[in-house]
């Protein structure tokens, strides 16, 4: 076993590894491993480097040249019924005998977690042939048996999640004092004309309206509020975006109700207000969609980093996350959290004059009205931010 501190590099920078990185989470944690990805691609540019994910969060990897293979597999509670259950366990473990089969030098367990059950799954693939390697990170009381290059969990205060997961690059001599953005890539060829940008305002934002936390979440009023008021001060025309379905669904629920309710709140106000639905069916929607538009106002969430990763300017509505952690990574943005650690505390005024701060922060022109007075927060990495 080698550490951060001893660990040595096993090959020169160009030479040929099989590596394959396994990254089983939600979106934004996936995300948020692309910066890792690249240094990795960068460092070793001839490597096969191949990504083991599931199929909700595996559209983020769809087109990126850093990755020659993706492997994806669907999770039971994702599957629906018993007997596609059943269909997804079988090919899950058919899938793993490939990876077996192929023979990989190493397996990166590209989470800040020290997880036993991904430790098996990694064994299995690289079925205790010598020379292989199991990366990933200690457990917090510096555990780290079936790890073979252990990333440390030491002094990570401060730093941002994509920072944290650059950390894996000790086992391949990788510097890690500079992250890389995160990136995707957007197939817009489906969009539909109403869907693909078609307006003549200078600036087209996204208003998202879905956040699984509660504290996450924004009344139908705020957003309504909101929109009204960006219109008024900066002519943008406003894009709705929400997660289709009903509320009450247990597995994906959504916010169909909540969006039509904003909307018809907006329509009254005129019969041409510059407003436009988005409903995003899947991850690959949502990406292409957000590509069309200009600037993004969310909660803090899978599609915040989406958002980001597409090189959107962000104001970022953070409830009780982490926001050192967590906050947009590698974009312009403005953070606001409340002292309650609740979204439903912020103002839709405090809002728009965040992103009245951000548009002037990146066009330099002269604010129209005096911004509430903050402290900032002590973690000003990669972009702007904003307490409220």
């Amino acid at each position: 076993m080698t550490t951060a501190a001893d660990a040595p590099t096993t090959a020169t920078p160009g030479t040929a590894r099989k590596i394959l990185i396994l990254r089983r989470e939600n979106i934004g944690d996936l995300i948020l491993t692309t910066p890792f990805i690249r240094a990795l691609r960068a460092h070793y540019p001839t490597a096969r480097i191949e990504a083991l994910v599931n199929s909700y969060n595996a559209p983020v990897l769809a087109r990126n040249r850093d990755v020659d293979r993706v492997h994806t597999y669907t999770k039971g509670k994702h599957a629906g019924g018993w007997l596609a259950n059943l269909w997804a366990r079988l090919s899950y473990v058919c899938m793993l005998l490939a990876l077996r089969r192929a023979r990989f030098d190493d397996v990166i367990l590209a989470e800040p977690t020290y997880t036993p059950r991904n430790i098996r799954i990694a064994g299995f693939v690289l079925a205790g042939r010598a020379g292989c390697r199991i990366v990933g990170f200690e457990d917090d009381d510096g555990q780290c048996a079936g790890l073979d290059v252990v990333a440390s969990k030491a002094q990570m205060e401060g730093l941002h999640t994509a920072e944290i997961i650059m950390r894996l690059g000790v086992a391949y001599g990788i510097p890690t004092d500079a992250t890389p953005p995160t990136q995707l890539s957007a197939d817009t060829s489906k969009l539909t004309t109403l869907n693909a940008r078609a307006t003549s305002a200078p600036l087209v934002v996204a208003l998202h309206l879905s956040a699984r936390k509660p504290s996450q979440q924004w009344s139908v009023e705020s957003f309504v509020a909101l929109a009204i008021e960006l219109v008024a001060r900066h002519h943008v025309a406003v894009k709705l975006f929400w997660s289709p379905g009903d509320k009450d669904d247990p597995l994906h629920p959504g916010d169909d109700a909540k969006a039509a309710a904003v909307l018809g709140a907006l329509q009254k106000q005129a019969a041409n207000f510059p407003v436009s639905a988005a409903p995003t069916e899947s991850l690959e929607s949502l990406i292409a969609q957000l590509a069309e538009v200009d600037m993004v106002i969310c909660a803090d969430g899978g599609a915040m980093h989406v958002a980001a990763a597409l090189g959107k300017p962000i104001v970022a509505l953070f409830g009780d996350s982490p926001a050192e952690r967590w906050r947009p990574w590698g974009v312009p943005y403005r953070l606001l959290q409340p002292e309650s650690k609740s979204v439903a505390d912020l103002t839709p005024t405090q809002v728009a004059d965040a992103f009245h701060q951000l548009l002037a922060g990146m066009s330099a022109i002269p604010p129209t009205t005096q911004p509430p007075t903050t402290s900032p927060p002590a973690y000003p990495r990669a972009g702007s931010t904003t307490s409220a």
